[in-house]
């Protein structure tokens, strides 16, 4: 029923979508005081609004959660060379000597203009909430901890970011970062982080894990931990991270990042610790760029038989224009289609396409700790407009136009072009 059709409905609002699809029909959406008053086709008919989107049949869609990334060190790659430090590195050890000769460097101020940049590209792709770590470490202190606290102040009403207390550098070999995490924690830091394998034995990697549960329970937050980096079949920390899960009864509290030694694991190995962490209720987010870098590489996980197992499975940027890595722009879209190719998803026909956009909103809303709300009336009117139609085509045309729409308003938006193939002519008989 339109306006006109009912005289004692609202006739003004904040925001009208027209014509977008949902769930494959044609819709409006009509926002008021920062909720979807009206949501179905036609009820933005004869509504004035102060703001209108002609969707023209683009897809309507929960916004999208960035899961795992370092607004800390993004874009300080262009830092490096008038630092005059080493351009081309391949050597772990090497890469991070200048990760740490980079954040030497680093301000309150700085990382704060960075970490803003960053926060501002995500909302414009589409983001509105991000799982961002921040390192605390005997390097920088809490100073890039600060910086993206600030640029998280700053940017509320853009997106959410929750950030993670991260010590990069180790709890045992950097002995003074305990203490500085729990202050990060005390200063509102929402989870604690880690990085056991960066320890310097076996025992020192289990008492990293022990201490990052520590903090969990002293600060009362959930924990989103690095874990078995690199296809390195010696790297053994994800069976004991699922174990501890279960002991301080965290189910569903843990994010576990990369863990890409679970691919080289012999594969009644791997069924054994997917199990343990299905039961765990542990979130794995993969970074799909992660395919390429420092031997060894990353890679992706056991993704699929992650997911056949239950396991929420998410997809994150990790780094951005970084010591790590040189490219990236925050689209979630193009993580979903390297996932799609990665994982692989292409064995599920359109399936596969469903289980890729998920990765990108249900499940990394989930590993996040946050949550995802379906578009429905009464709701709150966060979500993201894109100009293709189908979920096939918004993974196929990046470059199009979008806006993303946090509590009821247009906080950001991009503008490009679509490029589509036109239907063919009908062919006629002669």
């Amino acid at each position: 029923m339109t306006a006109s059709e009912n005289p004692t409905a609202p006739t003004s609002a904040e925001l009208v979508v027209e014509g977008a699809t949902l769930d494959g029909r044609i819709v409006d959406v009509v926002v008021r005081e920062g909720r979807i008053a009206a949501l179905g086709p036609g009820v933005g008919t004869d509504i004035a609004a102060v703001e209108r989107i002609v969707a023209r049949g683009g897809l309507l869609t929960p916004a999208f959660t960035e899961p795992h990334s370092h607004p800390d060190k993004a874009l300080s790659r262009r830092l490096i060379a008038p630092l005059g430090l080493p351009a081309r590195l391949t050597d772990r050890p090497a890469l991070m000597q200048r990760q740490r000769d980079l954040k030497a460097t680093f301000t309150r101020e700085e990382v704060a203009g960075r970490a803003g940049d960053f926060l501002r590209l995500a909302a414009a792709q589409g983001i509105a909430t991000v799982a961002g770590q921040a390192d605390i470490d005997s390097v920088t202190g809490l100073t890039s901890f600060e910086g993206v606290m600030d640029a998280r102040e700053k940017h509320l009403d853009l997106l959410d970011l929750r950030v993670t207390a991260f010590p990069q550098e180790g709890l045992v070999q950097d002995p003074g970062a305990y203490d500085l995490v729990a202050a990060a924690l005390a200063s509102g830091a929402h989870r604690v982080g880690g990085w056991p394998n960066n320890e310097r034995s076996y025992e020192d990697q289990i008492s990293h894990l022990d201490q990052v549960f520590a903090l969990a329970e002293r600060f009362g937050v959930g924990i989103d931990i690095n874990i078995d980096y690199f296809t390195d079949p010696t790297e053994r920390l994800l069976e004991p991270l699922a174990e501890r899960t279960l002991a301080h009864g965290m189910q569903g509290l843990v994010n576990a990042n990369h863990v890409g030694a679970l691919e080289t694991y012999p594969d009644d190995d791997a069924r054994r610790v997917i199990a343990k962490v299905a039961e765990a209720q542990i979130a794995v987010t993969v970074c799909p760029t992660n395919l390429s870098g420092s031997y060894p590489y990353r890679g992706v996980s056991r993704a699929a038989e992650l997911l056949a197992a239950g396991v929420t499975v998410a997809i994150g940027t990790g780094n951005l224009q970084d010591n790590w890595e040189p490219f990236g722009n925050l689209d979630p879209l193009d993580l979903a289609r390297l996932a799609w190719h990665a994982f692989p998803l292409s064995d599920e026909d359109d399936e596969g396409i469903e289980t890729a956009w998920r990765l990108i909103t249900e499940h990394a809303a989930r590993a996040v700790g946050v949550p995802h709300d379906e578009l429905r009336t009464g709701g709150p009117a966060d979500f993201v407009v894109l100009a293709a139609t189908t979920k096939t085509d918004a993974l196929r045309n990046e470059p199009g136009p979008r806006w993303s729409v946090r509590g009821g308003r247009v906080v950001a938006s991009r503008v490009g072009t679509m490029w589509t193939a036109p239907a063919p002519e009908p062919v006629r008989s002669s």
